[in-house]
């Protein structure tokens, strides 16, 4: 009886001691982990405090100021024909898709409307008597079709009558007085306003609502564009652009250098109403010459223009490794070399664009590394 009793005290003293033991061995292995874990921790810290500098190199070319401009092709001249100038006749011809000098541009109660090359517009008719720029246009066409006006210039004299009675006998129109009654006598002959048109250059591209049969000739909405086209740039900056470079590129992807021309005033298409200049448009239009006449009508809507360059060799930096004293000097940070140090380098910026910088500096040369700033 007293061995059971002793063999049994001597189970639970067993059993005890690994419930103690256990207990201490979780206790260490907690305090291990502690230990790790604070050690990782300080790690992570300590690599967070000390990042790796983020570096780049000098180098050389060219750094680019460059400004967006819209580029337009209009024609070189258009022209909105007043409904009121054709009269109150019926549309009895209609007009062709192009009109020359001298082409008839659609027929009024059967009565044919010219087109005559003359940079000032039509506004009155002509007959003998009459005086003016107008009157020149018409003897300069007359001429240029072959027929001798001795009067002045300028002056609708006995000898532009016959010339101009000459005209419509040898195309077969009837000759007809400036109020576009029959002429009793070729010194009777004159031009109606409802017979002509002026228009600076031609031959000329003639608008989709020019008329159809049958209709008023005091609805008609003509409007005729030159066949020539000019292409303009625009801009809002205050800045004047003449003389600088401009590259145009075409929806084909070809590239063609430009320079900018004079100051303009662009010609509107008087057939897209949305087209129209707005009065408080600031823009300024610039023209350009030597755009090749096959690439005008395939140029993209907007272009680069170079507004300022540093040269072409110029040493160049990104502007994020640019550092400023506090007061205000420039300078770059070169990262230490091995057993060697960096520096600081003072600069002078000449021009920055795009993310660069051109700088001079003494001690910065090609291929140097450059610290980032964060």
């Amino acid at each position: 009886m007293g061995d059971m009793k002793q063999r049994a005290r001597a189970s639970v003293l067993i059993a005890v001691t690994s419930v103690v033991t256990a207990l201490l061995t979780a206790v260490a292995s907690v305090g291990v982990l502690v230990v790790i874990g604070v050690g990782n921790f300080q790690a992570t810290q300590a690599t967070d405090e000390a990042p790796v500098d983020v570096v780049a190199s000098v180098d050389t070319g060219s750094v680019q100021k460059t400004l967006s401009v819209e580029v337009r092709t209009t024609p070189l001249s258009t022209l909105e024909v007043p409904a009121a100038q054709f009269g109150a006749g019926i549309v009895t011809g209609v007009a062709p898709a192009t009109v020359d000098d001298g082409g008839v541009l659609l027929s009024v109660s059967e009565q044919p409307v010219i087109v005559i090359q003359g940079a000032l517009p039509a506004y009155r008719s002509l007959a003998q008597g009459a005086e003016g720029g107008d009157v020149a246009q018409l003897q300069e066409y007359l001429r240029r079709t072959g027929f001798t006006i001795n009067d002045k210039a300028g002056v609708f004299g006995p000898s532009t009558a016959g010339a101009l009675f000459e005209h419509y006998k040898s195309r077969n129109f009837a000759v007809v007085t400036a109020d576009g009654a029959r002429a009793e006598n070729w010194r009777d002959t004159g031009l109606p306003l409802s017979r002509y048109v002026f228009a600076a250059s031609t031959p000329v591209i003639v608008g989709s609502d020019c008329g159809r049969v049958g209709q008023t000739a005091d609805s008609l909405k003509c409007v005729l564009n030159s066949q020539g086209t000019a292409v303009t740039v625009a801009s809002d900056a205050e800045q004047d652009l003449t003389g600088l470079a401009v590259t145009l590129s075409t929806s084909s992807g070809a590239e063609i250098p430009a320079t900018i021309g004079d100051l303009t005033t662009p010609i509107v298409d008087a057939s897209d109403e949305e087209e129209e200049t707005d009065a408080s448009d600031s823009r300024q239009w610039y023209v350009l010459d030597g755009i090749p006449a096959e690439a005008q009508q395939d140029l993209r809507e907007t272009a680069e223009v170079i507004v300022e360059s540093s040269p072409e060799d110029a040493l160049r930096v990104p502007l994020t490794a640019i550092r400023e004293t506090a007061d205000g000097a420039t300078f770059i940070r070169e990262p230490s070399q091995g057993s060697g140090d960096g520096g600081d380098h003072p600069l002078e910026v000449t021009l920055c664009a795009d993310g660069y910088c051109a700088v001079t500096g003494e001690g910065i040369v090609d291929g140097m590394k450059v610290i980032l700033l964060g």
